[in-house]
């Protein structure tokens, strides 16, 4: 390989696009929705994909489905043992994928009742990337269960304790958190309060590289969104950012990554119908940066 091969190459792969999804498993219109999904994909090609309830219906693979023909290698939380359960959360990934480890997020007894949970993989990236880890997570939903999203924060970030190396570029966690950022899971997962006598710290990408705007991507502007929110909510203003990419802190790894920007996307009605009950959120991380 001669210099401008190795230069070129290197470029293409200094940059990491990371997208994350609630994907609202089977909802109707399923069709039209995966195939507003699927352009997407195909069009901005990230390298990472994080989804949140991602289903199996009757022998069908939500994410396998959507991304098929398209190389991602995919890896779900049910993959090895399903049960009785029909949704969870799934990471696809440009570059292989090893080191597979599911994390229950049911920590107590209000939150039994769907299968909450993290998925961390190592992801095998060519140099000048590397290996890291990249991780999935879905806590509770409900508004009053800040308690149980705080048990939930601690574990996720004790597994990713476990499990990453700080010889690697920066870990990168990304999810359907249901908590604003100012709410005490999330805070702590910033580095901006301590839980339980641990502290950490993680970068909000949007916070750092977002256009300045709130960032809803829960919101009563969706369509797709107004009837939960009818239901559960009551209240015809609600929005909220909770879905987040997050990036290990620069105190934890040793090499460099500058997260370059990041948009709120799939955030419109496309003939009248919308991608998902969420919107997602998209990062570019600079795996080169200092």
């Amino acid at each position: 390989m001669d210099a401008r091969t190795a230069i070129y190459l290197a470029t293409c792969i200094a940059m990491i696009k990371v997208f994350t999804l609630n994907i609202w498993a089977y909802a109707e219109p399923y069709t039209e929705r995966m195939q507003l999904i699927r352009d997407w994909v195909e069009e901005e090609k990230p390298d990472l994909l994080a989804f949140q309830e991602a289903g199996f219906r009757e022998g069908a693979d939500q994410i396998r489905d959507l991304l098929a023909g398209l190389d991602y290698h995919i890896f779900h939380q049910l993959d090895d043992d399903r049960g009785e359960q029909n949704e969870g959360t799934c990471i696809a990934s440009r570059w292989p994928i090893n080191k597979k480890t599911v994390c229950s997020l049911m920590l107590s007894p209000n939150s039994m009742g769907y299968p909450y949970a993290a998925i961390a993989v190592r992801i095998e990236a060519p140099e000048p990337i590397g290996g890291f880890l990249f991780v999935c997570s879905k806590p509770s939903w409900e508004l009053n269960r800040e308690y149980e999203r705080e048990l939930q924060a601690l574990k996720v970030v004790k597994l990713i304790e476990d499990e990453t190396n700080a010889a690697d570029f920066p870990t990168i966690l990304a999810g359907d958190f249901d908590a604003v950022a100012n709410s005490a899971s999330v805070r702590f997962l910033k580095g901006k309060q301590s839980l339980d006598g641990h502290s950490t710290h993680y970068l909000d990408a949007w916070e750092q590289a977002g256009d300045g705007t709130e960032g809803f991507t829960w919101t009563y502007e969706n369509e797709s969104a107004r009837g939960i929110i009818d239901a559960c909510i009551r209240q015809k203003n609600h929005a909220r950012r909770i879905d987040y990419v997050f990036l290990a802190s620069p105190h934890v790894h040793a090499k460099a990554a500058l997260i370059e920007n990041c948009r709120v996307v799939l955030n419109k009605a496309v003939n009248g119908v919308w991608p998902s009950d969420h919107f997602g959120v998209c990062a570019e991380i600079d795996l080169m940066g200092s």
